[in-house]
């Protein structure tokens, strides 16, 4: 025991002692007791040299290794995976049983269609990040690579869009609202206007670009190969060494309680590509003038060698406007009401391909549509859109035995009903019924050559899901 414990043990020994009336033949006894106390606190007060010193014991533990420290949240990146799945069934008037003259492909086109089938996937870091979508079925085309870029930003704060990106790849062209604005996984009908298809062919194209957001303002301004995805001729290759500007200025803000506005304002210009020529030799052709299977000298006519031509590039520009009012209506749901305009100069890249070159002057054409899509709940949503392009505003067709400017035009009215199944905002199949009826488009020859309307309307069912 320790040193206290001892003491108050030969303090209560000595008071019990004193307690009982000691008698004279027991004083021997009690000295003998004082005796053995004093010779135990003697020994209680001696140093313990040879004891070994009280250690508190704890459990041995082995060096663990240290955590890995904890990765700021900027470093943990923010992936999803997306994708669209389109399925169609078709009937054209155009169709024939019948082959092309040229290539040898059929000319019917009813039936079913495999129309998009892309995956994505997306990771963004607090700085940085990365996106890609592969098309494993567009049109009846190959597997290839539908975008895929890489971006630094200064993030915006609280969840806000970037103040400032950057990106380079195969990037979306700022060009419109059809182009620009919506994705095919957006957009209520099932194509896009022919003036968009020959503005920008594919929608994407490879080049950088920069963009950013302030307040309610968004802003993008890129350069461009010049040659988008689907334009005919090159596929992602660029004839020429010019590149393209492209830029869009898009405002959204809400203009009254119950009522969302949107305007946009876009630019294209950059330098297009005519192909050159290869030298001839001199020849002749024969023609048959009398019908009589025999060659005469006067049935053979001399065509002279010419020296090849050299390709050229020309100038090209384009500008447009669009505009959109989105308004949630009780009981229905959200009413879109919208519109584009451009005029493009040489810069139709499908329709009507521009090359100023061959034709002598500048080919300019101009386009415009107005829609109105109209939600029912949840689960129902009906549209109807028309639309007009002028791609040749300066066309010179020789009319009986005189040269006059015909203005080639193309107008379309398209009606369609959509059915909705929702798993969550991000998840959801789509059933579309559409009828596009073409109510003009000069593509036809009347019984004298003349231009007429090639009876060219659309059915369509479509069956898409998107994630």
């Amino acid at each position: 025991m320790s040193a206290s414990y001892s003491a108050l043990a030969s303090w209560l020994l000595r008071a019990a002692v004193l307690a009982s009336a000691p008698q004279p033949d027991e004083v021997e006894a009690v000295d003998e007791v004082e005796a053995v106390v004093d010779e135990v606190e003697t020994v209680e007060a001696a140093p313990t040299v040879d004891a070994a010193p009280t250690v508190d014991v704890a459990p041995v533990v082995r060096d663990a290794p240290a955590p890995a420290a904890a990765k700021p949240a900027g470093w943990k990146p923010k992936t999803r995976v997306f994708g669209l799945l389109q399925t169609d069934f078709l009937m054209l008037q155009r169709s024939e049983d019948q082959l092309d003259d040229g290539s040898a492909q059929p000319l019917n086109e009813d039936g079913f269609l495999l129309r998009n089938a892309r995956i994505g996937g997306a990771a963004d870091w607090r700085y940085f990040g990365v996106r890609g979508v592969a098309e494993f079925f567009s049109r009846g085309g190959p597997v290839r690579p539908l975008t895929a870029d890489v971006h630094a930003q200064l993030p915006g704060k609280d969840g806000n869009p970037p103040l400032v990106r950057v990106s380079a790849g195969l990037l979306r062209v700022p060009f419109g609202f059809e182009l620009y604005g919506e994705t095919d996984g957006q957009r209520f009908f099932g194509e896009r206007t022919l003036m968009s298809e020959a503005l920008v062919p594919g929608v994407f194209d490879a080049g950088a670009a920069i963009s950013g957001n302030v307040w309610a303002l968004h802003w993008v301004l890129g350069i461009y190969n010049g040659q988008p995805t689907e334009a005919p001729g090159f596929g992602f290759r660029d004839p020429n060494r010019a590149k393209d500007l492209a830029g869009r200025l898009h405002i959204r803000d809400d203009v009254f309680g119950w009522l969302d506005a949107a305007m946009g304002f876009s630019f294209m210009r950059g330098k297009g590509f005519s192909a050159g020529t290869p030298p001839t030799k001199d020849d002749f052709e024969w023609v048959d003038l009398n019908e009589d299977g025999r060659v005469t000298l006067a049935e053979l006519i001399p065509i002279p060698g010419s020296a090849g031509r050299p390709s050229e590039n020309f100038s090209r520009w384009a500008v447009g406007a669009d505009a959109q009012f989105r308004a949630d209506l009780p009981a229905l749901g959200e009413l879109l009401v919208y519109g584009e305009f451009a005029y493009l100069n040489n810069y139709d890249r499908q329709v009507a391909i521009a090359d100023p070159v061959l034709l002598g002057r500048d080919q300019r054409g101009i386009g415009w549509y107005a829609g109105l899509v109209q939600a029912l709940t949840r689960h129902a949503g009906v549209g109807v859109r028309y639309d007009e392009y002028y791609p040749q505003l300066d066309r010179l067709e020789p009319y009986e035995g005189t040269v006059v400017v015909t203005r080639r035009r193309f107008r379309t009215l398209t009606s369609g009903v959509s059915g909705y199944l929702r798993h969550s905002s991000a998840i959801r199949a789509r059933l579309l019924v559409e009828y596009a009826w073409q109510i003009d488009n000069d593509l036809g020859r009347d019984p004298n050559g003349r231009p007429a309307k090639l009876d060219n309307d659309v059915f369509r069912v479509r069956a898409e899901v998107a994630f």
